[in-house]
């Protein structure tokens, strides 16, 4: 085994310092990134904390659709998902800051990413080795996909962190049974269930470790009931309140198996050739995952990451519709992705009887692993690309516009982003009709970046504000009697 430095922290520390650095990387970005749709619901919840009322067990966002299986309206703008602790905290940012800032939202979900790394240390540590713990740290901190999704404005880098802390103090609570890792254990616990119930699946290795420490299933002593009992009495309660706002509660049974495609050729080809193979880990990355994964473990070894690595697998074919896809739903499992490389790269390092030589093993190590980065930087590098600046340049012009009081209808595909951009409740898409949205649900203007058969007949119809030819809005409230000549030159030329 390679020998480690003297001061493991010191260099657990200098990951963390890289970690944030590259994280750093284009954080000014509009939110018109990759995900920008699921990026601005988030951010839309913080910045009605800001703008409006804080009350994180109501939170609202932008969009006024139906955005459940009930095709009623959202007039309230109810965002009944996670509880909202990664909202709330980025709502107390934009009160220090005095203003709303993205870049701020973005710095959060880095500080959660880099607790990450340290836990990851910790935990792989404990029940392995130091240097395997650095070189996960390592591979998480750094890995082009985690970089990426480590910065985005998602309860996915929250959900990790409280994820791993669960796992680590709950762990060691089991062992030491100390007053204060059960307080820790709990608060862990509490949050990683009040953002994503998929926290379950970190739950393996720990009845695991529960088995290892009383020798027996059955009888379950007090204290772990106790336990439970407290940790997950208020991810219930808050399923039970959501279940009275049922409109703002997006519907939820297709991230299962919607489309059947569980098991199917084209789950494996998904997972496995695309979000590993290409994205994630690349080949050379998942080349180490495997034999990281695949090979015995050693004697000095305990088998409590290896059910982690179980775990996870079992969340990508839980969920497997929504995994194929949403890759951003991998980032739950990157840090059991970011161990079983490490450890694939020592064992290569290490050498082992059934390899060849180690003259042979540690070069293609040191190659891999440097080829996983390579590679995932070139396919990841894209997800920064903003690829229509209309919705971010316009949608801000038509803030300055519009009062502040507007409904808007913002259709873009039914993507948010352009909504959150216009910074007013309203519509992505055009659910109902014109006269409906108006008279039920309060629609008092219109705003687009396209000159199609809509914008065209409503800018007839009603009395046009802007009209140039990147942005129109309308005001729906006010007939337009005499249609403005100077507006049709504006209209695009068709071509021949």
């Amino acid at each position: 085994m390679i020998k480690v430095f003297k001061n493991p922290l010191l260099w657990l520390a200098l990951i963390v310092i890289l970690g944030f650095l590259v994280r750093l990387y284009k954080i000014d970005n509009p939110i018109a990134d990759w995900h920008s749709w699921r990026q601005a619901d988030t951010a839309a919840v913080a910045r009605s904390f800001y703008q409006e009322e804080f009350n994180p067990f109501i939170p609202r966002y932008d969009d006024m659709s139906a955005v459940s299986d009930n095709p009623t309206q959202n007039p309230h703008r109810y965002r009944f998902v996670e509880f909202p602790i990664y909202n709330s905290l980025v709502y107390f940012s934009y009160l220090l800051n005095g203003g709303v800032d993205e870049r701020l939202a973005r710095l959060i979900s880095i500080i959660f990413s880099l607790g990450s790394t340290v836990f990851i240390y910790f935990i792989v540590k404990r029940h392995w080795n130091t240097f395997t713990a650095l070189l996960s740290s390592l591979i998480f901190a750094v890995l082009p996909f985690n970089i990426f999704f480590s910065r985005v404005i998602l309860p996915e880098p929250t959900l990790v962190f409280f994820s791993l802390g669960m796992f680590y103090f709950v762990d060691r609570w089991i062992s030491e049974n100390t007053q204060r890792l059960f307080l820790l254990g709990i608060f862990f616990t509490i949050c990683a269930f009040l953002i994503k119930p998929t926290a379950g699946f970190y739950l393996l290795p720990i009845i695991y470790s529960y088995r290892v420490k009383e020798g027996r299933w059955w009888p379950i002593p007090k204290r772990y009931i106790y336990f439970l009992i407290v940790s997950l009495t208020p991810f219930f309660l808050w399923r039970v309140w959501m279940s009275f706002f049922p409109e703002g509660i997006p519907a939820g049974g297709w991230l299962f198996n919607g489309d059947g495609i569980r098991f199917r050729p084209a789950f494996w080809k998904w997972i496995i050739g695309d979000r590993f193979g290409r994205e994630i880990l690349t080949v050379t990355g998942s080349v180490l995952f495997f034999i990281g994964l695949l090979a015995k473990p050693l004697a000095s070894e305990g088998k409590i990451l290896h059910l982690l690595a179980l775990s996870s697998l079992g969340f990508l074919i839980v969920f497997a519709t929504g995994n194929v896809r949403h890759d951003y739903y991998q980032t739950l499992i990157v840090p059991a992705l970011a161990i079983f490389t490490a450890r694939g790269f020592v064992l290569l390092v290490s050498g082992l009887k059934c390899f060849v030589p180690r003259i042979f093993t540690i070069p293609f190590a040191f190659l891999f692993l440097s080829l996983t980065f390579y590679f995932g930087w070139n396919e990841v590098k894209g997800l920064y690309q903003v690829n229509n600046w209309a919705i971010v340049e316009e949608g801000r012009k038509a803030d300055k516009i519009l009062p502040k009081t507007a409904v808007v209808l913002a259709p873009y595909d039914g993507d948010t982003a352009f909504l959150y951009q216009i910074n007013r409740p309203g519509w992505p898409n055009k659910q109902r009709t014109i006269e409906d949205l108006k008279n039920f649900y309060g629609l008092t203007h219109y705003v687009s970046i396209n000159y199609d058969s809509l914008t065209k007949e409503l800018m007839e119809q009603y009395t046009v504000l802007e009209a140039t030819p990147k942005l129109v809005v309308v005001d729906l409230t006010h007939e337009n009697l005499n249609y403005i000549d100077n507006i049709k030159p504006l209209l695009p030329k068709k071509t021949k």
